[in-house]
């Protein structure tokens, strides 16, 4: 089934990346260039997710988000926003109108892919988990009012862990859940035992909920005060799953996942037998899917590496019964195929998104680098594909017009809202396509107009339209006498 996206943009640049990277994955993209717009299409229309910036003028992304939350036939789409703001009380005010995720301007392909795919695969899985309940519902009212409370409880556990907005931390858990099983399989356990710890898997890292996104995918290193905060989420995740009285166990994996073999984890510093077996078995497939998938911190390392680190640590960090096991499986992986992947890595992509850059540059981008541009740059906002770059330095041009017109236009009226939209608007698409003093110069008049600033922007408005003509007046040189 074919996913349907509509993207609400007023920049036509940035309908036009968010379009060639959805639809060249796959997605049928509708594109929309205001939230009336919008408004008028879902009332006909019911697409799988809504792109929508949060700047626009006459309606921005807040007010369209209220009204769509108002009628019964668009209260159910869910909305990421998308914006090339940085502050975290943009973000606190979107979750609170009811926006699912962001997703940051200009568009990284691989994280625009990633976040629009998991955002559509939780909203089904919980479509999935309401009829699950259902008929669950129905068998069990006819056998136990016991089983009828634990399936509930925990339908309503899991559901409240995937609405906490962590894309990381579903993918992760799942992973986690099946191999705890594997290894519970292998060690002999119960096919009952065995869906326990699956469920233990699961739930183990629902205490995350209580920490801010920030910390959790910080890409640099962590302070002393925000590991202290990482690490209370085993206690939080104890607290949440210990009222579960039908299922205690669920609440073992949460609390003792991060406790070391040798006594030198945490939250309680217990040792060897003293952990619950169940959660040395977790622990072991937490450590290998932290090696194994992506962090913010860093990539997928290399399987010899895991298996080596898996070594050094029996004994010492793993229970050594556990970490032979997962060396076996290891070991059986020829093809490494259990590591981190998502529905994107399936889909036709030639390149890896944002990362390959070109390794031998064609006289285009060694040009734009001359003209002071950052063409790897913003390759990387295009998948790397040097045609849709070309389209996109060409968009940017056709469109510098109306660009210039609404900023003098504002600037002349007074309108400092409009002139932060229009400032704002071409930070992002001047970002997208390297051209990044301009991005600068647009991002510091952006900021001056929220402050209301009247002085900086008088005496830098004309240096940022002369910096926006001398760019289009490059960029379409270059691209001209590149002509094929």
């Amino acid at each position: 089934m074919q996913n349907w996206a509509a993207v609400v943009d007023d920049d036509p640049s940035n309908l036009k990346a968010a379009e060639r990277i959805l639809s060249s994955h796959g997605y049928k993209v509708s594109c929309l260039s205001s939230a009336k717009e919008l408004l008028r299409f879902v009332s006909e229309n019911t697409p799988d997710i809504i792109l929508l910036d949060l700047h626009m003028p006459e309606m921005d992304g807040f007010q369209a988000l209220r009204h769509l939350r108002l009628h019964s036939y668009s209260t159910s789409i869910p909305v990421i926003f998308l914006t090339a703001d940085d502050d975290s009380e943009t973000e606190t005010k979107a979750l609170a109108v009811g926006a699912m995720d962001f997703v940051k301007k200009p568009f990284c392909p691989s994280v625009l892919l990633m976040r629009v795919q998991n955002t559509i695969n939780l909203i089904r899985l919980q479509t999935d988990l309401k009829k699950e309940v259902s008929r669950m519902t129905k068998e069990i009212i006819r056998e136990h009012k016991k089983n009828e409370r634990l399936s509930l409880q925990i339908v309503q556990t899991l559901t409240g862990t995937i609405d906490a907005k962590d894309s990381y931390t579903r993918g992760h858990s799942g992973r986690v859940a099946e191999y705890s099983r594997e290894i519970a399989k292998r060690a002999g356990y119960s096919q009952r035992s065995q869906e326990e710890i699956y469920m233990m898997g699961l739930l183990h890292d629902v205490g995350k909920i209580g920490v801010p996104d920030t910390v959790i995918n910080k890409p640099s290193q962590l302070t002393d005060e925000e590991y202290e905060l990482i690490k209370t989420h085993p206690t939080v995740g104890f607290e949440i799953l210990k009222s579960i009285t039908e299922m205690p166990k669920l609440a073992i994996g949460a609390r003792w996942h991060h406790e070391r073999y040798d006594g030198r984890g945490y939250p309680d510093r217990i040792s060897g037998r003293d952990i619950p077996e169940e959660a040395r078995i977790i622990a072991v497939a937490d450590a290998y899917d932290a090696m194994s998938s992506r962090r913010s911190y860093h990539e997928v390392f290399p399987q010899d590496y895991i298996r080596s680190e898996l070594e050094k640590g029996k004994g010492t960090q793993f229970d050594p019964v556990f970490a032979d096991i997962m060396l076996e499986i290891i070991s059986e992986d020829k093809d490494f195929s259990l590591r981190e992947m998502t529905d994107i890595n399936t889909l036709s992509m030639q390149k890896p998104l944002g990362e390959e850059m070109l390794t031998d540059p064609e006289p285009l981008m060694e040009e734009l680098e001359k003209a002071g541009m950052n063409p790897l740059m913003g390759m990387k906002y295009c998948m790397n594909d040097p045609e849709f770059y070309k389209e996109m330095l060409w968009e940017f041009v056709s469109g510098s017009d109306d660009r210039i017109e609404k900023l003098e236009k504002s600037f002349s009226s007074g309108d400092i809202s409009k002139y932060r939209i229009a400032a704002h608007s071409l930070k992002s698409s001047s970002k997208s396509i390297g051209a990044d003093t301009l991005s600068e110069l647009a991002a510091a008049l952006e900021k001056a107009a929220k402050e209301n600033d009247t002085g900086q922007i008088m005496s830098e408005h004309s240096r940022l339209i002369e910096t926006l003509k001398n760019c289009v007046g490059a960029i379409r040189s270059v691209l001209e006498k590149n002509r094929k």
